[in-house]
């Protein structure tokens, strides 16, 4: 049913796009108190450095005459190194002058190295140079660790490490390992840098022509020193009866689980070979045991429906052209009477047993089934009636009967396929939900090969992945406890859900997913009652934050919650009343729904309902925009403004319970603004928005509590041997307001001053913490700032940010920026794109503000949108 939409968003204005002045050399870096003391001891930390390299470089002689006499495989000719840098410096991009590859970067300054050159000459030639009083940025290379014991420590997962004193010969593991390949070739700086220095545009273009052809033969040497390795890596495997699971096409490595700087695969190997693989290979970063993927939390009680009204539910098949969301999941009982209209099965396509096999054969009702209805249904299922379908599914079948991925499959090498499947070759799909998860919480130290898929995937297609954020296990053992045996120690609901092993499981890291956690609906009183009150994070539902401190998961969504006899030692139940309603699949008998599942799983879907439907109003927009307006509509629930700690409420909740209705539409006392089609930023460049507030809006003698929030997406190129999002990112992005009575001149002045520290100033200065007229935001730029503290917004490539303001503070206009930074991408023409949205509500809605603010900023209201509402 098509209506007409009086309240659209309308668009917003750049009035502005500025580059950053080139840096002041008399405003030089603050440096670390240890590297100003090794330049104050230059001979001594000279000295000590070159006792490290001697030692570093005998151990490696021993270790390969000790390979050759007791007949181990060759491995690559490079000398492996641990160093640690001054955190704060730049020098860990200028490692490759000191003959040092960067195999890893971690926290704390921490390096993981290799060197070809067996002399590590040029490294000896630059302390040298540093103790003669040249070559100061030896200054800021702390220490050369010896030995190797660091591997186990850095390189291992924190299962495998633990397991190391115990490991076997013939003990037998399926490994993930990271290997780097980037080598000692770096892209050049862009001409663009120098343009000044050219006499004429001919000259100029001849050089990025020059520069473009450099770029492409470093491309070309990546990739064959990624083919190389690889089969070096091969061969070490082989050696010891192993093989590599991950897949190989046409002979060539699988791009699919590749980064610009390293690759993933998946290995079987035995104990002696991880032993040796994991001390010896110089360009290994990460190595973690395969994860399994969770089974969802099933009840052994349901309440069931069938369809026994005398009176007939009619479902009608969505328009050929509404949005399509693809389920990655066990597959769909595609013939199922609420979900086959919704369904073309000519696209399904099963990666278990035969491609054309796609059925849901998980017991107790399916997986895939039920998150498909999730979709569809993302509330109560129709009875008797006529429900129009709202979107298309598509069936992408991952997980076999047991609900689990088989060990040939590979989830980075995997979700590419499914991607150009669905994405490139057919309709164009933009939504794909993955409600599948590891069984343990992700590691914070790099980011995952799964993840990083996921966050490469959506920075090469217009695409939007919906994950969810995991569970906790309802029971365990002491070695791996559960909730049950939580609560039994006497680690009560909700704090045990802030604790270390209930963070968010991979991929739910991915910094480009939208990651979805799950509520309770109701809350249950008596001798069997709920964890969770109604609304409050449900007592599986794992929690952020992510990596490098980002906000995950963003959004949450009725997943249901456990029920508890209340017992010392407690039984955990499922039971109807407090579980969301699914369609279950009844191919292994049952009614056609149920509530006797609960997860975050079911979750997900519900928020990639949301989603399509944004994307049925906006079908040209870029998948960022519905990123961001789906997260603009989010809010938290009451009982979260009596809660004092608000990092637990973000932590657990993360912007709240989105709207289908604020995400979609407006009010006469809510507009939204957004930007539209792809806008691009380079890193160095400052984009200025401005909002006219009209005079109605303004009057001194009115004060209208107006609630204002913005949200920025963006995305950029992810590199995996990175450890913190400035590195993982090529460009990272930040958005700034100006402050309540700033003009926009002073403060686009302000923004390029901002640009020209590279995002530092926020975190190395007070400026702005409280200075008149700044908008106290909730979350802020920096994490001693903002209500919520112990974060700060700028970490994510989704950023929100809301606050209340009295309508009679605001100035004539409001002004946003969204600065560009640059991350390890060295070409000076490479942009990232965004989509910023921005609204003001009253929330008491006593004054009708959206036409107001509509004419004050040149929006012709009367061009209407037609947008489709679901039927009851």
């Amino acid at each position: 049913m098509a209506v007409t939409n009086p309240f659209p968003h309308i668009r917003l204005k750049m009035i502005r796009d500025a580059s950053k002045k080139k840096r002041k050399d008399n405003f030089p870096r603050k440096k670390s108190p240890q590297t100003s003391a090794n330049l104050k001891n230059r001979r001594h930390h000279a000295k000590t450095l070159e006792t490290s390299v001697n030692r570093v470089n005998q151990d490696w002689q021993a270790n390969i005459e000790d390979r050759k006499a007791n007949g181990y495989p060759d491995l690559p000719e490079a000398i492996s190194l641990f160093l640690k840098v001054d955190p704060k410096s730049t020098l860990v991009e200028s490692l490759r002058s000191f003959g040092i590859e960067i195999v890893g970067e971690l926290e704390e300054g921490y390096i993981i190295g290799a060197s070809a050159d067996f002399t590590l000459s040029d490294l000896a030639a630059k302390i040298k140079k540093f103790a003669q009083t040249g070559q100061n940025n030896v200054a800021e290379l702390w220490e050369i660790i010896n030995g190797n014991s660091w591997r186990i420590e850095h390189i291992l997962s924190p299962t495998l490490a633990a397991q190391w004193p115990r490991i076997r010969d013939d003990d037998q593991f399926v490994l993930e390992a990271g290997i780097a390949c980037i080598g000692m070739d770096e892209l050049p700086q862009h001409p663009e840098k120098r343009r000044k220095n050219y006499p004429d545009e001919e000259r100029y273009q001849q050089a990025v022509k020059r520069w473009h052809e450099k770029r492409d033969a470093i491309y070309e040497k990546w990739d064959e020193l990624a083919y190389e390795r690889y089969q070096l890596l091969v061969k070490l495997v082989a050696n010891y009866n192993g093989e590599i699971l991950s897949a190989m096409i046409e002979g060539t490595l699988d791009s699919a689980s590749q980064l610009p700087d390293s690759f993933t695969c998946k290995l079987r190997l035995n104990g002696k070979g991880l032993r040796d693989f994991a001390l010896n290979y110089p360009y290994l970063f990460d190595l973690a045991e395969a994860e399994e993927v969770e089974v969802d939390i099933d009840g052994s009680v349901h309440l069931t429906r069938n369809n026994s009204s005398s009176e007939e539910l009619i479902i009608k098949s969505p328009y050929r052209e509404w949005p399509r969301v693809c389920v990655i999941d066990s597959g769909i009982q595609e013939r199922h009477s609420l979900l086959q209209n919704a369904i073309n099965s000519t696209e399904s396509y099963s990666w278990i047993d035969s491609p054309t096999d796609v059925a849901d054969y998980v017991a107790q009702g399916g997986h895939g089934t039920c998150v498909a209805g999730a979709v569809l249904y993302p509330r109560d299922i129709p009875q008797k009636g006529t429900y129009q379908l709202p979107f298309w599914i598509q069936n992408a079948r991952v997980l076999d009967k047991d609900n689990r991925m088989p060990e040939e499959l590979f989830p980075p090498s995997l979700l590419p396929v499914i991607v150009d499947r669905f994405h490139t070759q057919f309709s164009h799909t933009k939504i794909f939900n993955h409600s599948i998860n590891s069984t343990v919480p992700s590691r914070k130290v790099h980011m995952s090969a799964w993840a990083a898929a996921i966050d490469k995937l959506s920075w090469e297609n217009d695409i939007v992945f919906i994950v969810s954020a995991g569970n906790l296990p309802k029971t365990g053992n002491s070695a791996s406890p559960g909730i049950r045996e939580k609560i039994a120690g006497g680690d009560n609901y909700p704090e045990y859900l802030y604790q270390p092993w209930a963070r968010i499981a991979n991929p739910a890291q991915s910094l480009q997913a939208i990651t979805v956690g799950s509520i309770a609906i109701e809350s249950l009183k008596g001798p069997i009652s709920s964890l969770a009150e109604q609304e409050n994070p449900s007592s599986f539902s794992r929690t952020g934050l992510g990596i490098w401190n980002s906000i995950k998961p963003e959004l949450v969504e009725y997943g249901g919650d456990f029920a508890t006899d209340n017992a010392k030692i407690p039984l955990l139940t499922v039971v109807p009343e407090i579980t969301p309603e699914l369609v279950r699949s009844t191919i292994h008998g049952g009614a056609r729904t149920g509530r006797d599942k609960v997860g975050t799983s079911f979750a997900a879907p519900k928020v990639a309902h949301v989603v399509a439907a944004v994307q049925e109003i906006l079908p040209h927009e870029p998948a960022l925009l519905y990123r961001a307006l789906v997260i603009q509509s989010a809010r938290w629930p009451q009982w979260t403004s009596f809660i004092p700690d608000k990092l637990n409420v973000l932590r657990s909740i993360g912007y709240g319970f989105p709207d289908q209705e604020r995400a979609t539409s407006n009010s006469p006392h809510r507009i939204t603004l957004i930007t539209s089609g792809e806008v691009n930023i380079r890193a160095g460049q400052v984009h200025i928005y401005e909002v006219t507030i009209p005079q109605a809006l303004r009057r001194p003698g009115d004060a209208y509590t107006i609630l204002m929030e913005v949200t920025l997406s963006y995305k950029a190129e992810p590199r995996r041997t990175r450890r913190t999002k400035n590195r993982y990112l090529s460009t990272w992005l930040e958005w700034q307001s100006s402050k309540l009575n700033e003009p926009s001149d002073v403060f686009m002045r302000r923004m390029i001053e901002l640009a020209e520290s590279d995002g530092t100033e926020s975190e190395d200065t007070n400026s702005g913490a409280s200075d008149s007229g700044t908008v106290q935001w909730m979350i802020r730029e920096r994490s001693d700032w903002g209500e919520v503290k112990g974060v700060n917004r700028n970490n994510s490539t989704v950023q929100k940010d809301w606050v209340q303001i009295k309508s009679h503070d605001f100035a004539d206009t409001f002004s946003l920026a969204v600065i560009g930074h640059a991350g390890w991408h060295k070409d000076g023409e490479a942009t990232v794109p965004y989509s910023l949205v921005v609204s003001f509500e009253a929330i008491n809605q006593d004054i009708e503000i959206y036409s107001e603010i509509a004419v004050a900023n040149e929006v012709e209201v009367e061009s209407e949108q037609e947008v489709r509402i679901d039927l009851p």
